[in-house]
């Protein structure tokens, strides 16, 4: 069965003694994502339809990520979104396509 939105979690341990992360899941975007990526995956519990809605799954240290946010200045914003809006004008410009007549 599903879970109510309220009980959903996701959670990463780290088994030192091993050197291994560990995902529990019953977030249905994290279970499609770690089946996906995941060794070992284990199903723990499926819905109705038979789709899994709990997982568990091994994953490497190269897999897990912990980064810091970026945080961007204006100017930094204002920047990335010119070459954002170049980038779409050129794909926009290479993808036309000429009617045959």
């Amino acid at each position: 069965m599903p879970y109510p939105r309220s009980e959903q979690e996701t959670v990463l341990t780290y088994e030192y003694e091993t050197r291994q992360w560990l995902a529990y899941s019953c977030v249905p975007a994290h279970i499609r994502k770690l089946t996906d990526i995941g060794r070992n995956v284990t199903i723990l519990d499926r819905d109705e339809s038979g789709e899994p809605s709990a997982i568990r799954a091994e994953l490497s240290s190269k897999q897990v990520r912990m980064v810091a946010e970026r945080v961007m200045t204006e100017e930094q914003r204002v920047a990335a979104a010119d070459r954002l809006r170049l980038l779409n004008v050129n794909r926009a410009k290479t993808n036309v396509v000429e009617p045959t007549g």
